[in-house]
């Protein structure tokens, strides 16, 4: 009895270190190859199907992420966040662009609130700054040329 929960609970403990990645490489390749089942069998997922894949995608977004934070670099991130963007759109039936649009949506009305907003009180006066600059700079444009042809006629 004594070595059979020995041997049970040694199963156990190489499942659970077999199903959590061992470095930040092999953290990525699974959890692209977890995407990509996901990609190819979403269709056809139940319910049940969807419960073990974000079982699986929670693990993925947070316990085993964490794990390796520090050592992902910038193009690590923006693949993970990939990764994350098509996770989501297939659970949802959305398209990236839709997904995109919507996560990016508050940004862009922001940027767009500041232009109206610079228009509304600025524009007018760095419009005027910018044709003194312009006047200014052809003034010197015609002087300069001005002296050259000068300098010309007086060389010949």
């Amino acid at each position: 009895m004594k070595y059979s929960t020995y041997f049970i609970v040694c199963c156990l403990v190489g499942l659970v270190a077999c199903a959590t990645p061992t470095s930040k490489q092999d953290y990525l390749n699974r959890f692209e190859g977890f995407v990509e089942r996901v990609e190819d069998n979403h269709k056809k997922y139940s319910r049940k199907d969807w419960e073990w894949a974000d079982e699986k995608f929670e693990k993925y977004n947070s316990e085993w992420y964490l794990e390796f934070s520090d050592d992902f670099t910038l193009e690590d991130q923006i693949k993970i966040k990939g990764l994350i963007i098509k996770y989501h759109a297939l659970k949802n039936k959305e398209s990236v662009g839709d997904m995109l649009r919507d996560l990016f949506k508050d940004d862009a009305n922001k940027i767009g609130d500041k232009v109206e907003k610079y228009i509304d009180e600025d524009f007018d006066e760095d419009l005027d700054k910018i044709i003194d600059g312009a006047t200014e700079i052809g003034d010197s444009a015609v002087k300069v040329i001005e002296d050259a042809v000068r300098v010309l006629d007086e060389s010949f």
